[in-house]
């Protein structure tokens, strides 16, 4: 079996949400959008363990100008999944208090530049982005880690985390430049890191076993190269199976086949 995923900080489990709206160029891309809002891996749910209700159809524009994006409702069907993690960070807020950029910073070790440069970046952007919340900073040896918390952060996260992944890899190049003196920047928004992974272990460890029960490969939805990496990890360990990434970004996907 996969590893187990390291626990870090405070947990709460909660009941997964399960209704979400999104709004996307066309109903599918839409649909996908609130899967990820649902905390819903690629290809974690077969087509009958949810639904899509089109809320506004998407309208064509003329030479691209003056169309209208789909907007769709998506209802889990399935009560076969964990409940959500949420990651908590200091004290619990009072009714009709407001969060405020009032970043915490905890160090392993003598406060570097990292910790005050990527508490500077991330402050700049919630601002720009118009959010509210804590940002919880750890600088170690070799790592700078940050955990944004807060209400609405769903602008931060993006599709499939992609605008989180896209802010880290940003706060990585300003921060540290130069490789010689370089630290590893970690950005994480409401926990997401966590589910997102637990999300595609279950995926990779259910597809697996299907391989090894038909005896015939399995191609998963197309991943991200952070996504692709959790799964090949996963099932490091199985002998039934081997792991392989095909194909071209951004449909790269992961292929799980039976070894020998």
């Amino acid at each position: 079996m996969g590893p187990e995923s390291g626990n870090t900080g405070s947990v709460n489990r909660v009941s997964r949400k399960r209704v979400a709206r999104a709004s996307g160029s066309t109903v599918e891309q839409a649909a996908q959008r609130a899967l990820a809002e649902l905390d819903i891996a690629p290809g974690e749910l077969e087509d009958d363990e949810y639904e899509v209700e089109v809320v506004v159809a998407p309208v064509e524009g003329f030479l691209g100008v003056g169309g209208t994006d789909a907007q769709v409702e998506v209802r889990l069907l399935t009560d076969d999944l964990p409940p959500a993690p949420v990651e908590t960070c200091g004290a619990e807020l009072e009714e009709g208090e407001e969060a405020v950029i009032e970043p915490e910073i905890t160090f392993g070790e003598a406060p570097g530049p990292g910790s005050a440069g990527l508490r500077e970046l991330l402050s700049m952007i919630m601002s720009k982005v118009g959010v509210t919340g804590s940002i919880h900073i750890v600088e170690k040896a070799e790592v700078v880690t940050a955990e944004i918390t807060g209400d609405d952060l769903g602008i931060l996260i993006g599709k499939r985390g992609q605008t989180m992944d896209a802010i880290e890899y940003v706060a990585n190049v300003i921060l540290y430049p130069h490789p010689a003196a370089r630290k590893r920047v970690s950005v994480d928004v409401q926990g997401y890191k966590e589910r997102r992974q637990q999300g595609i272990e279950r995926v990779a460890l259910k597809r697996a076993e299907e391989v090894i029960r038909k005896r015939r490969p399995v191609r998963l939805e197309p991943m991200t190269a952070a996504e692709r990496k959790i799964v090949h990890l996963a099932l490091k360990e199985w002998a039934e199976v081997v792991t392989e990434s095909q194909g071209r970004e951004p449909h790269r996907a992961v292929v799980i086949s039976p070894s020998g």
